[in-house]
């Protein structure tokens, strides 16, 4: 392919070559055969500079926790290794590659000024990993410009890569918020929930409907769902509100700061003895290591709006939740009150101040009001909310666990805010 300067090259040469043919001056007829030679030995360089060559990558990252990638916010390092097999040198090659995610692409370069005849060339690049999830790496693509950058040729060689970027997360000892939390139902019974059915009870509100038992219910004649074996007190299921929700500025994201909260509180979890399950459509794996955990996490992609809130269905009456949502997805906040109401212990992280307007305030005091143990997250105040998680009731935000010493009358005027 010819590039700007080239058509400027070329169309120099044709200009000499009709000077020369009406002045018969020989100088000139010199100076064009000069010009015509620069221009064909420049379209075919490149041709002979990007065959014979072989290209391999490979990745390298500083592994946290013993994660199988990077996490958000840090590099890694991409080399790559050029061999040429031919006994022609090879000058100026541009390598070239492109890392994709789901918030955008960035275009990785490197130069290698010369590789000699049978012998091989390395440089390593280092992308910035900013969110997390699946990220692409294309095929990478040599480019040859040639002398004086004429003409170009480009090829491409390897396959497609990908590396799964982590979320961040902090330590903390324990889930405080969720250890004190106690779902409230009144005139409905608690229900229970894991695999095996134990028997059979009355429908109530907010009981999936998958759970319901057809055969009873046509007997009877009232609908009945089925009753399964107690959930583990250490089973915790972690519901995400991912969806993509217009934000006040270009940065972090109310799913960003949930996703990164989940990985921060599952940990604890985990090394407590407990399992944890990630709800998403596919209903989620109980997980017994916190490594699993992470992929999960790490998969989860912004989600257009209201999808999310569908991500409840999944949720069996009586799972203990630990859920973090934006203030603004009323859906999510209903399914979750609806499920406190049929017995469910629940605990919640709010999150607020992503656009104008946006208050926790109202979604809190609902939750607060049916035992949801909740607290606020503003943006910005990431840390601050992850120790209001870990210390529960009396660390700030809102909650609903009871009053401990020297924090009763901090505790009553929440308990007459609920109201």
């Amino acid at each position: 392919m010819i590039t700007r300067r080239g058509i400027g090259f070329v169309l120099t040469a044709v200009a000499a070559f009709f000077i020369a043919s009406a002045t018969r001056v020989g100088w000139v007829h010199l100076a064009d055969a000069v010009l015509w030679g620069v221009v064909i030995l420049s379209a075919f360089t490149p041709w002979v500079s990007v065959y014979g060559l072989r290209v391999n990558r490979e990745k390298r990252y500083v592994s946290r926790a013993n994660l199988a990638g990077p996490v958000e916010g840090q590099t890694f390092d991409v080399d790559l290794e050029l061999t040429n097999r031919w006994w022609i040198p090879r000058f100026l090659l541009n390598v070239q590659y492109s890392v994709e995610s789901q918030r955008g692409s960035t275009d990785q370069k490197m130069v290698l000024v010369g590789v000699g005849p049978r012998s091989r060339s390395e440089g390593t690049t280092s992308p910035s990993v900013s969110t997390r999830g699946m990220h692409e790496l294309s095929e990478v693509t040599v480019e040859s410009l040639g002398l004086f950058g004429l003409f170009r040729r480009k090829r491409k060689f390897t396959t497609t890569d990908s590396v799964l970027v982590f979320p961040s997360w902090e330590d903390i000892s324990q889930v405080g918020i969720l250890e004190s939390s106690m779902g409230v139902s009144e005139g409905s019974s608690k229900s229970r929930s894991g695999i095996e059915v134990a028997g059979t009870r009355r429908y109530v509100a907010g009981d999936a409907y998958r759970n319901i038992h057809w055969r009873n219910s046509a007997r009877t004649g009232r609908l009945a769902v089925k009753e399964f074996d107690s959930w583990s007190e250490r089973s915790v299921a972690i519901l995400v509100d991912a969806d993509d929700l217009p934000v006040q500025e270009v940065g972090d994201r109310p799913s960003d700061y949930a996703v990164r909260m989940a990985a921060t509180a599952s940990a604890p979890l985990i090394e407590t003895g407990g399992t944890v399950r990630i709800a998403t459509t596919e209903g989620g794996e109980i997980r017994t290591s916190w490594a699993d955990v992470m992929v999960d996490l790490a998969k989860i992609a912004d989600q257009p709006a209201g999808t999310s809130s569908r991500w409840t269905e999944e949720i069996s009456v009586g799972e203990r939740v630990l859920a973090f949502v934006h203030s603004s997805n009323t859906e999510m906040l209903a399914a979750l009150t609806a499920m406190a109401r049929s017995g469910s212990e629940i605990a919640a992280v709010i999150f607020e101040g992503f656009m104008p307007g946006d208050d926790a305030g109202h979604a809190v005091s609902s939750l607060t009001s049916v035992g949801v143990n909740a607290v606020t997250c503003r943006q910005g105040e990431f840390s601050k909310a992850v120790r209001e998680m870990e210390h529960g009731a009396g660390t700030g935000g809102h909650t609903s666990a009871a009053p401990t010493p020297g924090l009763e009358s901090d505790a009553i005027g929440l308990e007459e805010l609920a109201a």
